[in-house]
């Protein structure tokens, strides 16, 4: 791997992150007293085969956007069409770009990317802080819009847990999808093992896939609590069939092809910055 990663610890060195400003401000890895708490990034060939599935990829847009178009204030836009096959944009590029140290202490990074038009048709700055306390990890994301209209967004954490033996994910509705994963628009009731993702599960050999609007800000993934601030309102849910070693818990401002969904997405005006929340902490009380 490329030598770009920056080693954050919190005061009592029981948590320890890696960062990779190369890839996105991706968390490559991870670990709470030796535990791997994310799928830790450990090779090019990993990155190579799929770079969602280490650590926690920044998203943005989020996850798909149909035909890789979408129409806002009356004009169209264009995004990099990522899926071919599907001619769609897939997770926008954001997790592929160089970010900017603009801070590195001990326990505390800040990073940022300026998109100028590159990945995203409207020119924003965006800011990654992350801080180890002895309480977990705190991270902070602030969007600044700096082109001369309104911009739309929308922005997701493809975070993916080292398997747990149980989790729970506060969600109440799922996005009708068809059979290249493009929501319908409509939203349905949860199965009754979509129902058990939200009242608790272990999720080991059960093939898990799904986008769902957010009923609540904090799951519990195994030992650990994944707390998020109010403007994600969706949560997408995914493991590769149930037998790959992670469980991908997806915070999610705005829905999926929220670009082409009315109340599918966020906007910030011209000059304004949305400021979004994500913490990482211990479920139980730890006894060492």
């Amino acid at each position: 791997m490329q030598n770009d990663i920056y080693i954050i610890k919190s005061p009592d060195n029981l948590w320890h992150a890696e960062i990779s400003a190369c890839r996105g401000a991706n968390i490559v890895n991870l670990r709470y007293n030796g535990e791997n708490v994310l799928n830790p990034l450990e090779s090019e060939k990993q990155w190579e085969e799929n770079p969602f599935v280490q650590g926690s990829p920044l998203l943005f847009p989020a996850n798909r956007t149909a035909g890789a178009k979408f129409s806002f204030g009356g004009a169209e836009y264009s995004l990099p069409v990522t899926d071919k096959k599907n001619n769609l944009n897939l997770h926008g590029l954001l997790y592929a770009k160089i970010f900017s140290v603009v801070k590195a202490k001990s326990d505390r990074i800040v990073l940022q990317y300026e998109n100028s038009g590159g990945i995203y048709p409207f020119d924003f700055l965006i800011t990654a802080e992350y801080k180890l306390q002895n309480s977990g990890l705190k991270q902070v994301f602030t969007i600044e819009n700096r082109s001369k209209t309104d911009m739309p967004y929308t922005f997701a954490l493809h975070t993916s847990f080292a398997e747990p033996y149980y989790f729970s994910v506060p969600i109440s509705l799922a996005q009708e999808k068809n059979d290249r994963h493009i929501p319908t628009g409509r939203y349905i009731p949860l199965t009754d093992c979509e129902a058990l993702y939200a009242s608790g599960l272990d999720p080991r050999g059960i093939p898990i896939s799904g986008y769902y609007k957010a009923n609540g800000k904090t799951a519990i993934i195994g030992n650990y609590s994944y707390t998020v601030s109010e403007a994600f309102d969706h949560f997408v849910l995914y493991n590769a069939g149930g037998n790959s070693g992670y469980l991908c818990v997806e915070p999610q401002v705005g829905a999926v092809n929220g670009l082409n969904i009315p109340g599918g997405h966020r906007v910030i005006s011209v000059g304004g910055r949305d400021v979004l929340y994500v913490n990482i902490g211990i479920a139980y009380k730890v006894t060492l």
